[in-house]
């Protein structure tokens, strides 16, 4: 069995390795990722779909600014991402294509609080850095 061992390792030293230097090397995505949702203001018709699809309450429709700095609002959605499974449901369900799927998994999504985790609609149209809630 030792032996077996031996033979096997030094078969594979030649080999480049297979495990990746994560956060560093990141993973290739495939084009069917689901990551958090974009949402484009302009499309948005706040008509609440996507808030009575997701099978776990975690999208709510709330007022918010239509642009950085405007006083006007409109009605947008709110996402739970603690909460959120990213099935697509809600992007499916949309009736003007206003959500899409973005390839952010860990970036601005890694947070110790719960409360940090509720992407408003500023974060999801990435009007604010997800990381730190900035304005760009």
């Amino acid at each position: 069995m030792v032996l077996k061992n031996i033979k096997y390792a030094i078969r594979n030293i030649t080999r480049p390795p297979v495990t990746r230097m994560y956060p560093e090397k990141q993973s290739e995505l495939s084009g069917r990722f689901r990551g958090l949702q974009i949402l484009d203001k302009s499309k948005c018709i706040g008509c609440g779909i996507c808030a009575n699809t997701c099978p776990n309450a975690a999208i709510k429709i709330v007022k918010a600014p239509i642009a950085p700095g405007s006083t006007k609002q409109r009605w947008f959605p709110q996402i739970d991402i603690g909460h959120c499974l990213f099935c697509g449901l809600c992007i499916d369900q949309c009736p003007k294509g206003a959500l899409s799927s973005g390839k952010e998994y860990a970036k601005g999504l890694v947070k110790w609080k719960h409360k940090d985790l509720l992407m408003t609609p500023e974060k999801l149209a990435r009007e604010v850095d997800l990381e730190e809630g900035d304005e760009k």
